[in-house]
C-alpha cells in the first residue's frame, strides 16, 4: 500500500479520536465513514467499511485487533492516548454454555413472565429487543450495522430476581439499564430530583414516566439468563467485549458517545443544572 495514503488514514482516524474525547476505537465503519468524507478512501456503498476491512485484514494498521465475532477496531495509533479501551478478553467463558444464552430461541418476552419466573440466584442476563426499528433512528442504525439485537448484557452477584426483575427491567432500585433505555427514548428526570441527595449521578425517572418505560419494556424487550456464581465479572467482560451490546458503557470497547451525553444531560437535569 502507499506509504504516504497509510500515514494519511492513521492521521486522521488518530485527530479524530484525540478531538472526540468520548471515544477509545473507531469500529471499520465509523472509521470507513470518516476517510470516505475525508475523501482519503472511497467506501463501499453495498458493502460499507469493505475497502477499509481489506487494509486490516492485509495487516497495513499493525495496532488494529480484530474480535472473535470478525469486527475489527482501531485505536489511536500512539498508545499513549489509550483512555479505557477493552482489549479482547482471553479469560473463557465455558463455566456457562455461551450457545445456550446467546440462542434466540431461549429468549422470552418480558410481557410473559414476572418474578416467581426469575430465580433469586446470582447469574447472567441478556436483554434483547424483538424489533430493531422500534428504537430511535440513531440506535436502531448503530444496532443494524452491529447485525444484532442485543440492548445489555449484565451479571447479578445476589439475585437475578432482584436485579434483573427488579431494578433494570420495573425500576426498584438502581438499574443502569433502565435509566440508560430511559435516556433514550427522550425520558428525563424531573428537575432538581437529586438535589440534597449524597449520590448525584443515580438519578430516576417520575413514577408516571417509568410507568411508561415498563409499558414499553414488556411490548419490545425478551430476556434470557444463566443461573451462575463463579467468574461471573470476566463472563460479562467477555460477553461484552464479544458482542458489544448497544446500552452497555462499562468494558464495551465501542460505547456510545450519544449514550454518554444522553445520560450526562440526565444527571445534569435531576441535579439542577
Amino acid at each position: 500500500m502507499n506509504t504516504q495514503k497509510l500515514e494519511l488514514i492513521l492521521s486522521i482516524i488518530d485527530k479524530y479520536l484525540e478531538y472526540d474525547y468520548k471515544k477509545d476505537v473507531l469500529t471499520a465503519v465509523e472509521a470507513a465513514e470518516l476517510l470516505d468524507k475525508a475523501g482519503v478512501l472511497k467506501d463501499s456503498l453495498s458493502r460499507p467499511g469493505k475497502p477499509l476491512r481489506d487494509i486490516l485484514r492485509a495487516g497495513y494498521i499493525t495496532h488494529a485487533y480484530q474480535l472473535s465475532n470478525g469486527r475489527w477496531f482501531i485505536p489511536h495509533s500512539d498508545g499513549k492516548y489509550e483512555k479505557s479501551i477493552q482489549k479482547p478478553v482471553q479469560a473463557s467463558i465455558s463455566q456457562i454454555s455461551e450457545e445456550q444464552i446467546m440462542n434466540s430461541s431461549n429468549f422470552l418476552s418480558v410481557k410473559q413472565l414476572n418474578d416467581s419466573d426469575i430465580p433469586d440466584s446470582s447469574g447472567v442476563y441478556v436483554v434483547k429487543i424483538k424489533d430493531i426499528d422500534k428504537l430511535p433512528l440513531t440506535f436502531s442504525k448503530v444496532l443494524k450495522e452491529r447485525k444484532h439485537k442485543i440492548l445489555y448484557i449484565g451479571i447479578s452477584t445476589n439475585s437475578l430476581r432482584r436485579r434483573l426483575w427488579g431494578n433494570e427491567l420495573h425500576a426498584k432500585g438502581h438499574g443502569t439499564f433502565f435509566r440508560s433505555l430511559g435516556a433514550i427514548l427522550g425520558y428525563l428526570p424531573e428537575t432538581g430530583s437529586l438535589l440534597g441527595n449524597r449520590n448525584k449521578r443515580n438519578y430516576k425517572f417520575s413514577a408516571q414516566d417509568s410507568a411508561g418505560i415498563i409499558r414499553w419494556i414488556e411490548d419490545n424487550l425478551e430476556i434470557n439468563f444463566i443461573v451462575h456464581s463463579e467468574n461471573l465479572e470476566k463472563i460479562e467482560e467477555s460477553l461484552i467485549v464479544k458482542y458489544v451490546p448497544l446500552l452497555n458503557l462499562d468494558k464495551n470497547p465501542v460505547k456510545l458517545s450519544e449514550l454518554v451525553e444522553l445520560r450526562r444531560k440526565c444527571k445534569a437535569v435531576a441535579n439542577g443544572y
